[in-house]
């Protein structure tokens, strides 16, 4: 291994695939241990318990109702459902018969669900209820769908479509068949069990076709970097449309294996997650960002002493993570705080046993990274793609919030181990990928493969460690026309940390002098800074255009100023007066910027940051989930930063 050439260090674990599919893991896993825990759903209040023996007969009994409703192998289901077993079930199910699953998000439009549908070929669609069946219903994309099954029946019992079958039933009325263990046995690892869908920052979402080797390669790489054992705890929280989920949700629990986790519903998952207390979890940044602006708001509420105890806590456990500290400080001072602050952090976070945890997507900014360490909270981040997998992740002990870790290793029974290395900048991996994308041989070309290796787009540096440290993807670096070069997504990273940040978007080209940006602000935050000023707000509009609350944003953005190179430095900036939506495709349904949309859509805004205006008049479209639209009228102020900030 060279500076600039990383070879995967190998890690021999007991478990491996040995050639096996998802569905042959799940057979033996029956046979090996049938009455162990294999998922644990709440419902009403309840946590109920399925064996590794239950949950394979109940895939059996779904796949022969899938068989029976004319599902064939080859032949594509769609699922939009939250998180829960009945669709983990049927996604497995589905692949045990030879067919291809295609996850869409439970709050993608009429419109996203249309095209995926028309563009996987989808011949049948589970719904978890009757607004998933509606989306489908209301456009031409379902037209080829020959069964459209669904979960909760609540509000339809009288529709006519005869393609409708509720799922419970569809199951206790098929007839018992050897089919789908015959096919489970016949299958092979290089089979498509499963298409996701990329994010579609820049364009329509494309269709990686991952097959098995692929996806089980990828639970290893997580068991070999973060030690991770059988029996654990794991909360399947993002979406299985997202490929990442697949990795975590679906070929870790099957091989490790670990316990499943579904919460009630979205709304109980922090509630949820306190009584799991996972050993294993991965969000996005946007989550953790979150997770963070609830401890920051709660905190906005105590009174002036616990605030005073909880920033001496903090402070300690700061110093905790860093490793350096007096002895009095290991044997007194740092468990005193951990006892009378952290500990009920990470109790109120869920992550009191939590032995690995992840932030994966897009960047974290390395001051919410040190914030969850200071918690006693094992953050790490972690880097990879639809196309290459989890390509690297911090490993337990790894310190440096500024990087993304090591190379993960590969299951040696799949692929050889990860090589890395930068070509002008940019990152250029070999080692196990995806199938490619479904129906587009030109973006196959683009990528490459072969021995010349995948190029991933992404602008990255490796540090004298091996680690390695984004900078941005190679499309987004941007330059001024002064000459001055920065990397948009390292300023909003940064600008995100802030708890009254929801999101950022800076701008700035070879046609301006200069970078602005745009604020979605913390609605929650913003709330409690205008109360405490005594200030009254109707809407998320006037909240965001009060004083104090661009007062506080100038704060944060004059932090950010600070640690960059004075020409590439934010010289204006506005709080936008809505929030970002992916219904309106301004982020995707992972939360990341669509640039060019918001840029068109708020042009107005970006003018007169560039310009001289004090304030800027904006009128613009509002789009809701159901179809409704509306107009916001709104006057958002242009903030100015100091020359020196």
């Amino acid at each position: 291994m060279t500076a600039q050439h990383l070879v995967a260090r190998p890690v021999d674990l007991p478990r491996k695939a040995e050639g096996r599919t998802l569905p042959q893991l799940l057979r033996d896993n029956a046979q090996e241990m049938g009455r162990a825990t294999a998922i644990r759903s709440k419902r009403a209040g309840i946590w109920r318990a399925t064996s590794w023996g239950g949950l394979y007969a109940r895939v059996l009994r779904t796949a022969a109702a899938l068989e029976a409703l004319g599902l064939a192998p080859g032949e594509a289901i769609c699922l939009i459902s939250e998180n829960r077993e009945e669709a983990w079930i049927t996604q497995m199910s589905a692949i045990a018969l030879g067919a291809i699953a295609v996850s869409v998000y439970p709050d993608a439009s009429a419109e996203e669900l249309d095209h995926v549908l028309g563009h996987s070929g989808a011949v049948f669609l589970l719904a978890e209820d009757q607004e998933q069946v509606d989306k489908a219903l209301a456009r031409d994309g379902a037209e080829r769908v020959r069964r459209i099954l669904y979960i909760d029946p609540n509000g339809l019992w009288d529709y006519a479509d005869p393609r409708l079958v509720r799922l419970d039933d569809a199951v206790a009325e098929a007839p018992p068949t050897e089919a789908a263990e015959r096919r489970i046995a016949e299958a092979t690892q290089g089979d498509i069990a499963v298409y996701c869908y990329t994010s579609g920052t820049t364009g329509k979402p494309k269709a990686a076709m991952l097959d098995h080797a692929f996806i089980l390669d990828n639970a290893y790489r997580l068991m070999g970097a973060l030690g991770i054992r059988p029996g654990g705890n794991y909360l399947s929280y993002i979406s299985p449309a997202w490929a990442a989920e697949q990795f975590f949700g679906v070929g870790l629990p099957l091989l490790a294996p670990l316990v499943l986790h579904f919460a009630e519903k979205p709304e109980t998952v922090q509630a949820d997650l306190r009584e799991i207390g996972p050993d294993f979890l991965m969000f996005t940044p946007r989550q953790w960002e979150m997770q963070a602006s609830a401890v920051e708001a709660r905190m906005m509420d105590a009174g002036p002493w616990r605030q005073r105890l909880f920033r001496w806590g903090l402070a300690r456990g700061a110093e905790r993570a860093s490793g350096q500290g007096s002895a009095w400080q290991r044997a007194v001072t740092w468990p005193l705080a951990d006892q009378l602050v952290l500990k009920g952090v990470r109790d109120l976070l869920g992550l009191t046993r939590a032995k690995a945890v992840l932030s994966g997507g897009s960047g974290l900014s390395p001051e919410l990274f040190a914030r969850f360490r200071a918690f006693g909270v094992p953050l790490g981040n972690l880097y990879g793609s639809s196309e290459l997998g989890l390509i690297a992740t911090h490993r337990p002990g790894d310190k440096n919030p500024e990087t993304l870790g090591h190379l993960m290793p590969s299951d040696p029974t799949i692929a050889a181990p990860l090589e890395a290395w930068l070509d002008d900048g940019e990152l250029c991996l070999k080692g196990r990928a995806f199938a490619g994308y479904l129906g587009d041989a030109g973006a196959d070309a683009a990528l490459g493969g072969g021995e010349d290796g995948y190029r991933t787009g992404d602008a990255v540096r490796l540090d004298e460690r091996g680690e390695l440290i984004f900078l941005d993807r190679v499309k987004d670096l941007r330059r001024l026309s002064t000459g001055q070069t920065y990397p948009p997504q390292f300023l909003e990273n940064h600008l995100r940390s802030a708890a009254m940040v929801r999101d950022a978007i800076v701008i700035g080209g070879e046609d301006r002098d200069r970078v602005v940006a745009l604020i979605n602000i913390d609605m929650e935050i913003a709330g409690r800074v205008a109360e405490r000023a005594g200030l009254g707000f109707g809407t998320f509009s006037e909240l965001s255009q009060l004083p104090p609350v661009r007062t506080e944003i100038a704060r944060e953005v004059a932090k950010v100023n600070a640690i960059v190179d004075p020409g590439a430095r934010i010289a204006a900036f506005a709080n936008l007066p809505k929030e970002l939506d992916a219904d309106e495709e301004e982020l995707t349904r992972s939360r990341k910027l669509r640039r060019g949309a918001i840029e068109s859509r708020y042009a107005p805004l970006i003018e007169g940051l560039h310009g001289d205006a004090e304030r800027v008049e904006i009128d613009i479209d509002v789009s809701y989930q159901d179809g409704r639209k509306s107009r916001l009228r709104a006057v958002v102020e242009m903030n100015r930063m100091e020359a020196s900030a």
